[in-house]
């Protein structure tokens, strides 16, 4: 009975359960890399969706602030001055610089450069008469601000016409300003241009006798529409830059467009950003609290093991003695 009592003690203690125990904690190890892994995985995608829903914000108070498109350009003329007239004997030339002070309440920079062509007359009755060119002085006008530009004259008239015009009280110029505008719109601090033809009629009335004197100017978007102050007139009426109703349906349609389909795309990417961080975010918390509880029932075991094993020694030794 000694031996058969030996081997069944002892040769338990020989069997041991170490293996057994080595499986969970193998098994809580690799739970607690792919917690980590996931952790780590849901920080970029939630940073990458808080950057998308800052540029869909940005956008939208882009949209707003160029809402309308564009607010008409109020211009004054600061001075208007004649040069003096040159003869050659068959012809009388003069030139003449218009300087306007021009104020901009859009929320972007805008420049004038000259466009096509642009020509002078002298108005008789409904007839015009072709006598020079003119120039639109290149400017810029910051948003917001103000800048100065202007308007260059030259005129070449022949000499009996230009001694006719002298007998006269006063007459009537008429201009076309042909120029090229030019808008910088300012997104993420990246520059974005474009540019338009604009035509307007200008005109004023003038007097080189007995002594030189230029009126106020006016200006119209046809001549049909363009009234002409009279020399006397004291009080000068501002003149607006402004957009055809057609480029202004064309260039809010364009802006609506652009800046929607940019807050579309920027929401819907940081919704799927946000809800994949945070997918993987939970599923790693999961991961933790399973862990957790993993590593609890080893350390149970472990200890319930320890007790088992000194139990064990005792009996060993009672084998020496048997």
């Amino acid at each position: 009975s000694g031996p058969s009592r030996f081997s069944r003690i002892c040769g338990a203690r020989a069997v041991g359960w170490s293996p057994a125990l080595a499986l969970p904690v193998q098994g809580s190890r690799l739970e607690m890399c792919a917690m980590a892994k996931n952790t780590v995985c849901s920080i970029p995608l939630l940073s990458l969706s808080a950057l998308a829903w800052l540029l869909f914000a940005y956008t939208t108070a882009k949209l707003v602030q160029h809402t309308p498109v564009y607010r008409p350009v109020e211009c004054t003329t600061v001075s208007n001055d004649f040069g003096d007239q040159k003869m050659d004997g068959f012809w009388v030339n003069t030139s003449s610089t218009a300087v306007r002070s021009c104020r901009n309440p859009n929320p972007f920079i805008m420049r004038l450069y000259q466009g096509e062509p642009s020509k002078v007359y002298l108005r008789d009755g409904p007839d015009l008469q072709p006598v020079g060119e003119s120039f639109v002085t290149n400017s810029s006008f910051a948003a917001h601000g103000e800048g100065t530009g202007g308007v260059t004259l030259s005129i070449n008239l022949p000499f009996m016409q230009a001694i006719e015009l002298l007998s006269r009280d006063k007459v009537q110029v008429v201009l076309e300003i042909n120029a090229l505008a030019e808008a910088e719109i300012s997104f993420l601090g990246m520059g974005i241009t474009s540019a338009e033809e604009t035509s307007r009629i200008c005109g004023f009335e003038l007097a080189l006798m007995p002594e030189q004197r230029v009126g106020h100017s006016a200006c119209a978007d046809t001549l049909a529409d363009l009234v002409i102050p009279d020399l006397n007139t004291t009080t000068e009426v501002a003149d607006l830059i402004t957009m055809s109703p057609e480029l202004y349906d064309d260039a809010t349609h364009r802006k609506n467009v652009a800046f929607g389909s940019l807050m579309v795309v920027s929401a819907t990417l940081a919704a799927s950003l946000l809800a994949c961080g945070v997918r993987m975010g939970c599923l790693g918390h999961g991961q933790s609290l399973e862990g957790s509880k993993a590593m609890r029932d080893v350390k149970i075991a472990v200890e319930g093991g320890s007790s088992q094993r000194k139990g064990e020694d005792i009996q060993a030794a009672d084998c020496t003695h048997v």
